[in-house]
């Protein structure tokens, strides 16, 4: 027995709601094309942006990284870290001192992520810089 509601719609309607279902169903962009992570530079970005610093491919590619988000207090103000092959090396700046021809890859870790990994005192997170091996 079919539904009352279902009954009152025409089949064409039913049809037509049933193709727009399955057109949403899809992921967007091309078939097989590889989504960007907003949150990772890789090699092939890196490459593609030529030599430079650490901290210009970031202010170029996501400067968001390096934007203040706040402060556990008034007084205190806490810049994201800055890891090079996880060896903690100080704030963003320290980001100019590492130039993108021997990079891997750049990571952001949001605050709960780098405390996870690194402990306290990433209030606006990290950022991994890997070098290749």
């Amino acid at each position: 027995m079919r539904h009352p509601a279902l009954a009152a719609l025409p089949v064409f309607t039913l049809m037509a709601l049933m193709a727009l279902m399955a057109c949403a169903s899809g992921a967007p962009g091309a078939p097989g094309a590889p989504r960007s992570n907003p949150n990772r530079i890789e090699r092939t970005q890196i490459e593609s942006e030529g030599p430079s610093s650490a901290y210009d491919l970031v202010q170029k590619l996501r400067p968001n990284w390096l934007r203040w988000r706040g402060s556990t207090s008034f007084t205190q103000q806490t810049d994201v870290a800055v890891y090079l092959d996880g060896v903690h090396l100080g704030g963003p700046e320290e980001l100019r001192a590492i130039t993108t021809t021997n990079l891997e890859f750049l990571e952001y870790l949001d605050a709960r992520m780098a405390t996870n990994r690194f402990g306290s005192g990433h209030v606006n997170g990290a950022i991994l810089a890997v070098t290749r091996r």
